[in-house]
């Protein structure tokens, strides 16, 4: 057994060679992990900001260059989800295509 520190305001999902990753997420602290089998994947559940820049168009047909900024952090009991479906740079594949399209519908309804 090796320890496993997680850090304040860090969770990890654990990923066992054999069980795959496991349902639970560990907390901060240390935590014991056998070597070789089992694996942390530490996440950062802290808030964290994030600007976004667009350039899209309105209603007449001029260009707009408008940067949104965004706190986002995880949901602590869906990291096992995330990280099976999305991956660790979750951040980096969904907040810029979300953002893109909700300001862009936001540059078109306003007058």
């Amino acid at each position: 057994l090796f320890p496993s520190p997680v850090d304040a305001g860090h969770r990890a999902v654990i990923f066992d060679r054999f069980r795959g990753v496991q349902d639970v997420v560990v907390g901060e602290g240390t935590h014991f992990l056998i070597p070789w089998v089992q694996k942390p994947i530490i996440f950062d559940c802290r808030s964290r900001p994030r600007n976004v820049p667009v350039i899209t168009g309105s209603k007449d047909l001029q260009n707009v260059n408008i940067t949104l900024r965004i706190l986002f952090r995880p949901v602590t009991a869906q990291l096992p989800r995330i990280f099976t479906s999305i991956g660790e740079d979750y951040d980096e594949r969904v907040l810029p295509s979300i953002t893109t399209e909700i300001l862009k519908s936001v540059v078109v309804s306003t007058p």
